[in-house]
């Protein structure tokens, strides 16, 4: 059953088949992850994918013109759901804010932040 949905006040339809063909096709490395964290992911044949990119890849697909910054986690999540798609929430990636540990404060103190972190 094909559904309809609003993103950026486009409409666009789709059905669960379409999704589960379309995905069956996702390799992460045609999206490789670039320092970004995904806390959000759709689950597809035992296989976790960031949910947004998943969307992204479907909307593609379906050529729909969208880029992963016209749309928020929020949108992948209630178009998942509504197709019936299980949605995990991950951790999220303690490397990634290690990274930046010097160039922000978590609590005004980053000498300390950089104590908490690494503990």
């Amino acid at each position: 059953e094909k559904k309809e949905f609003t993103l950026r006040g486009k409409k666009i339809t789709i059905c669960k088949d379409d999704v589960l063909k379309i995905l069956s096709k996702y390799k992460e490395e045609s999206y490789p992850q670039k320092g970004q964290t995904s806390n959000y992911y759709l689950v597809l044949e035992g296989k976790l994918i960031p949910i947004k990119k998943a969307l992204l890849f479907v909307l593609e697909d379906l050529r729909h013109d969208f880029t992963i910054l016209d749309f928020v986690t929020h949108d992948a999540v209630r178009i998942f759901r509504a197709l019936g798609f299980p949605i995990v929430v991950g951790k999220g990636n303690k490397n990634l804010l290690k990274s930046f540990i010097g160039s922000l404060s978590l609590q005004g103190n980053a000498i300390e932040d950089k104590k908490n972190i690494y503990e």
